[in-house]
């Protein structure tokens, strides 16, 4: 099957029948990976963060605290004591 790059703003894009759309199972959100042939368009296989509150709640239960180790490193107190603003 052919199809054309066609212009959506500033980048290109290509319209998919619906019948491939029905026959893959493509709705709202898609993985794209590229392959040694071209793209390959998959259905997102898993949500993003499905699981984490589950994850969470595991580690706080072992006794770990998730939110302060993630942003651990992560302060720039010089950039928001003279630079940020509300």
């Amino acid at each position: 099957m052919n199809t054309r790059l066609i212009r959506v703003g500033n980048s290109q894009g290509i319209v998919l029948p619906k019948k491939l759309l029905q026959q893959y199972h493509l709705t709202g959100e898609v993985d794209l990976l590229p392959t040694p042939e071209g793209l390959l368009i998959k259905p997102v296989s898993k949500l993003r963060r499905q699981g984490w509150n589950e994850r969470f709640q595991q580690a706080i239960a072992q006794g770990q605290t998730p939110e302060g180790e993630m942003l651990e490193g992560f302060s720039d107190e010089a950039f928001e004591e003279t630079e940020w603003q509300w």
